[in-house]
């Protein structure tokens, strides 16, 4: 269970959120893309990755920008299915943007001999959120992944049903730790981005 956050600085300080505790940066095991950053649970195995991207503009509508984000971080070789768009409101940023959030599952391709790779999930269900920044050039995008493993808190039959709208406990922990990322989510140094400083409100 995700019960305890911290305050936690991302590309230098520029941005704060609240993370979980139990959460580890991958940074300090593997190298990271300097527009990445990624937070790996410590005893499972979900994730928390926080990407500054260019804008997309073409596509040009917001709608089809989340579609666009989701399908680029997507293997080609999975299947894929959106179960639920909305928007969302985050306090700290400036009031009109664009944020729009969805909720998807990836499913990889069945192995071709028949055996099971260790560690193989049978989906991974993705709470992705897309920030429009367009004064600063700029798509901020928080995915939380959340893998679920035979064997490894794999929830029991029937607890996981999306289309009757049961996301299971391992989705529930996910949008806790979505939600809080909503709540505190702050930039502290606009000059991060490409354009510079915060919209005048």
């Amino acid at each position: 269970m995700t019960d305890t956050f911290k305050l936690t600085e991302l590309f230098g300080g520029a941005i704060t959120v609240s993370l979980p505790a139990g959460y580890t940066d991958v940074s300090n095991i593997r190298e990271v893309p300097d527009h990445q950053e990624i937070y790996l649970d410590a005893s499972g195995f979900s994730s928390i990755v926080i990407e500054i991207a260019e804008r997309v503009t073409d596509p040009p509508t917001d709608d089809e920008a989340l579609r666009f984000h989701f399908e680029d971080i997507v293997d080609e070789q999975d299947s894929s299915r959106v179960w639920r768009t909305d928007i969302a409101s985050l306090p700290h940023l400036p009031p009109n943007t664009p944020i729009l959030t969805l909720l998807a599952t990836t499913t990889p391709p069945p192995t071709t001999n028949g055996n099971t790779r260790a560690l193989t999930p049978t989906f991974v269900a993705i709470l992705l959120t897309l920030i429009r920044l367009e004064p600063q050039s700029t798509d901020l995008i928080v995915t939380v992944n959340i893998p679920h493993i035979p064997g490894h808190q794999e929830p029991t039959d029937g607890a996981v049903n999306f289309e009757e709208g049961k996301l299971g406990s391992l989705v529930q922990e996910g949008v806790k730790i979505r939600d809080e990322v909503w709540r505190t989510l702050e930039v502290k140094d606009w000059g991060l981005f490409e354009g510079g400083k915060e919209d005048e409100v």
